[in-house]
Parts: structure tokens; sequence; C-alpha cells
């Protein structure tokens, strides 16, 4: 399944698939651009099928519903939201257009990645564990962008030996995630990944 959201500051692109065997997918995400800002997020249940399937659209519910909110604040929301619910990993990404600066922050095995036009790559390390209710501490990382610049956020059902050599050498947000599709073969796990540039 694919969705595209574009709009004249960023294009994007999201891929996923259940595990292999399962009609249902432990991950959920949304995604969602607009005049001042882009925001995604992306959500592990722990386990498969329709109980992970719970907690993770648990997630993107609850960041479509409070999206203009920040990236601290929401982290925190969704830590709340996943009392009493099987629990899962967690990243949100916010891009603000106008400050050209985008905030991250995760909890678990998701995976974010930016590579710029100057040659730098930006991958903030997440918080190890994942939500489920439970007191919690966070790590929120903002950083400046260049225009061009190109990112891929994923769970851990992708697993790429060498990300930075796939940023780097695909032009388009199209022909990157073609490059991807060679991955996506081995299916023992649930898997997302989000592609997008920023313009």
């Amino acid at each position: 399944m694919i969705v595209t959201e574009a709009n004249n500051h960023v294009h994007t692109l999201a891929y996923q698939l259940p595990k292999q065997g399962k009609t249902c997918c432990g991950d959920s995400y949304f995604i969602r651009a607009t005049d001042e800002y882009f925001i995604c997020a992306l959500a592990d249940g722990l386990g498969s099928g329709e109980r992970a399937n719970e907690s993770s659209s648990a997630i993107s519910s609850l960041v479509e519903q409070n999206q203009e909110k920040d990236v601290e604040e929401l982290i925190d929301l969704c830590n709340k939201e996943l009392k009493d619910k099987r629990g899962a990993t967690v990243s949100i990404l916010k891009i603000d257009f106008r400050n050209k600066t985008f905030t991250y922050s995760s909890v678990g095995n998701i995976r974010f990645i930016l590579s710029t036009p100057s040659g730098t790559f930006v991958y903030p390390l997440p918080i190890l564990g994942y939500l489920s209710g439970k007191p919690q501490k966070y790590r929120t990382h903002t950083y400046s962008y260049e225009e061009g610049s190109k990112f891929l956020i994923h769970t851990d059902g992708l697993v790429l030996p060498a990300v930075k050599s796939v940023l780097k050498n695909n032009h388009s947000i199209e022909e990157l995630s073609n490059s991807l599709e060679e991955y996506t073969t081995n299916r023992n796990d649930d898997l997302t990944y989000i592609v997008g540039q920023l313009f």
C-alpha cells in the first residue's frame, strides 16, 4: 500500500506491508502536510496482528487529532494513550517550513535518517524501550535542514545494510522508494517506511 502527501514544501511517500501470513498490519502511521508544517507519526505495536494494530492505530489517531501541538507534548500524550494497551514503539517528526527546522522524538527501534545536499547525515538516537503508559523519559531534538534534504523513517521490518548510500544515490522520492523494494521481500515482521524530500 502506497500513500503520498505533498505540497510546495515537501513530497512524501509512505509504504506499508503486513507480516507474511497476516492480513492486519501491526504498524500505523499518520502523515499530513500543511502550508506551515509537515507532521509524521509512526508506531509499531508490540507483536503483530490486531492487538498490535490496536496500539499503533491509537497513536496515529491521537496525533491526527492533536497535530498542532509540539512534538514533546505529543510523545507524552502518546504514552498516556497506551495505558492498558499492549504498547508500541513510537516516532514523531514535525517539520517547520517557515523556520526550516525539524523536531524529532522517538522511543523504541524505529529508525530515522536525514541526508542533506551538502553531504551531511542526521540520525537522532531514540530512547530504548517502548511506550506503555508507564512514566517515561523522552529525548527531543530540533535541527535545521537544507532545501533538497531527503529523509527516511522506518520500522524494524525494513532492514537496510547501507542506508546512507540509498539516500544519497536516488534523486527523487519515487526512485528512493523503488530502491527500497528489494529489502521488502523477506517479511518476518510488519514493515512501514516513509520517505520524503524537502523544498
